[in-house]
């Protein structure tokens, strides 16, 4: 009888030890790996630029905030007071002793929830002589006032601004009043919301509260005339900063813009609005006639934050018109503005 050997089957299954050969190797090969990295080198460049922008944005967002701040605290002052606070306070009618003391920020205090400040400012230390308590009188030249000009404020800086504090007893400002296209240094005639010892009323503003700019940026000096941005031209007496082409032939002379957030001196604390904001002439000075001629300046790109005299809020473009800036800076002038 013929038999065969029983052999069970494998049933398909692999009943002995893979070899080498039959392993999966683990891992990335040279060039896929240099493929990844080029991906996220591509999603890097592409995800910076978006994070430089969200960033600022905002803080474009946080300076229209600070004006929205300073804007409310100007209508509190108002309802409290019955006007709106002087560009700066003079205290006399001759000499440097007799002007420029505090500037309207100061006033601004105890409405923006800055009253400890606002207790170490002493408006009786300052007057027409030079005598103390009240040296040469100015407050920037009073030690009386270095406890309270020195804080710094944040409602008062652009977080854009990319020069910080320099001077070791003053606190700085981003924000200026506007004195209108036209203003005169030596006497009380200028166009806008914010003069020389001028207090507006909101009646003054026939223009409209909504069509009229109270406040605008611009960019600190860094009190050193070898850097380019933010020096200004000071013209000597008797020279005219109103035509500011003829300040272009000048020497860069001063840096010491918006410094002093504290102080009366007009260039920290008022801006023209002759000029279209981040206008490429450099601006000028002079104590008598024209007084500031700064533009609306800023590090935001394409244009500037300013606040109306309604608390409102608006970017200007550094595009628009310039005889609409001009309209939106005087208060009474009659012009009819609309989509700016």
């Amino acid at each position: 009888m013929l038999t065969r050997s029983f052999q069970p089957e494998s049933c398909g299954r692999v009943t002995g030890r893979p070899g080498r050969a039959g392993l999966a190797r683990a891992g990335f090969t040279l060039v896929e790996l240099l493929v990844v990295i080029a991906i996220i080198g591509i999603l890097v460049s592409l995800l910076l630029p978006a994070v430089q922008a969200a960033r600022a944005t905002a803080r474009r967002m946080q300076c229209a905030n600070n004006l929205k701040q300073l804007g409310i605290g100007l209508q509190m002052f108002h309802d409290t007071t019955g006007t709106f606070p002087p560009g700066h306070l003079e205290t006399g009618t001759n000499g440097p002793a007799y002007r420029h003391q505090v500037g309207w920020l100061t006033y601004l205090l105890p409405f923006v929830e800055e009253t400890s400040v606002d207790s170490l400012v002493d408006l009786t230390r300052i007057g027409p002589s030079n005598d103390l308590p009240n040296p040469n009188g100015s407050v920037t030249n009073n030690p009386a006032f270095y406890a309270a000009g020195g804080v710094n404020i944040s409602t008062f800086i652009c977080p854009s601004d990319p020069t910080t504090r320099v001077d070791t007893v003053w606190a700085p400002t981003n924000y200026l009043g506007n004195q209108g296209p036209l203003c005169s240094c030596r006497g009380k005639s200028c166009t806008g919301v914010f003069g020389h010892d001028t207090w507006m009323r909101i009646r003054d503003i026939t223009d409209g509260t909504s069509n009229t700019i109270a406040i605008g940026e611009t960019l600190k000096g860094d009190l050193n005339v070898n850097t380019l941005q933010d020096n200004y031209f000071y013209r000597p007496a008797g020279g005219n900063a109103q035509d500011i082409d003829t300040c272009q032939g000048g020497t860069l002379n001063r840096s010491d813009r918006a410094t002093v957030w504290l102080g009366g001196n007009p260039q920290n604390n008022m801006f023209s609005t002759n000029r279209s904001p981040n206008d490429r002439r450099f601006d000028c000075i002079a104590p008598h006639n024209g007084c500031v001629n700064f533009a609306a300046r800023s590090a935001h790109v394409g244009g500037v934050n300013v606040g109306m005299c309604d608390g409102s809020v608006h970017f200007i473009s550094d595009s628009i018109d310039v005889s609409v800036m001009q309209s939106l800076g005087t208060r009474n002038g009659g012009e009819i503005v609309r989509g700016f």
